[in-house]
């Protein structure tokens, strides 16, 4: 009797196995399992009968070398099996260890506070720092006009395009950080980062931090005619 028959359409092996092949099978599991329902063997018949196709198209040679390796076999199915139900994953999550295993439990997020209260405590254990000590050197309008003969009109121009950044220091005034000029301009490729970062804080925070999968801080890479480069970077980390 035809077991099951193959075909290999393209690269995915397709197996048909017959009815009464599964049927047969599972009579004969019933007979030699008693203590076990029919209707929970009728899976089990069905993974059977899947083994028996890949055998019944093994060579005569090949069965004969199998059957030299019974306990291989054996072990070998038990594995296939237990992968394809996935009882397997369990097995590689499990840590073996001879120590004792500390149990903790953290305190929880606590009460919640208000805006109010939440600025005060935050207050009352920051640190305040300078402006200068993590933006680096700043120049007021003023001092930028007399450092390199631009005018306010034309500084307020390139920060309205982004071609520079402002940051505020106290309520309303603005200062230039001065790594972002070259000879009295701003660095070409300003504008596009700016544009794409938003907030020009984050923007100057951004480009002066050394980023190594760039070759270094983005600020001095615009400084060496890399401004795609600088671009790309920023399309990827905000865009």
């Amino acid at each position: 009797m035809m077991v099951a028959t193959a075909r290999k359409p393209g690269t995915d092996m397709q197996l048909n196995v017959s009815r009464a092949a599964v049927a047969d099978i599972l009579d004969v599991l019933a007979r030699h399992n008693p203590g076990i329902p029919k209707a929970a063997l009728k899976g089990k018949s069905k993974v059977v009968a899947a083994v028996a196709v890949a055998a019944v198209h093994l060579s005569e040679e090949q069965q004969r070398r199998i059957l030299t390796h019974e306990k291989v076999l054996k072990k070998a199915m038990e594995s296939v099996v237990a992968d394809l139900a996935g009882e397997g994953a369990e097995e590689l999550l499990r840590v073996e260890t001879n120590k004792p295993v500390e149990v903790s439990q953290g305190e929880g997020m606590g009460d919640l506070l208000d805006e109010s209260e939440g600025r005060r405590r935050l207050a009352a254990i920051a640190e305040p720092v300078r402006l200068e000590d993590w933006a680096g050197p700043v120049a007021g309008p003023s001092e930028i006009e007399r450092k390199f003969g631009t005018r306010r009109s034309t500084l307020h121009e390139w920060q309205k395009r982004g071609s520079v950044i402002g940051l505020l220091k106290g309520e309303r005034k603005h200062v230039f950080p001065l790594a972002q000029f070259v000879d009295g301009r701003p660095i070409e490729g300003m504008s596009e980062v700016v544009r794409i970062i938003g907030n020009p804080r984050t923007a100057w925070q951004w480009l002066i931090r050394s980023k190594p999968s760039i070759g270094g801080a983005p600020l001095e890479r615009l400084r060496k005619g890399h401004v795609s480069q600088v671009v790309e970077a920023a399309e990827r980390d905000f865009g």
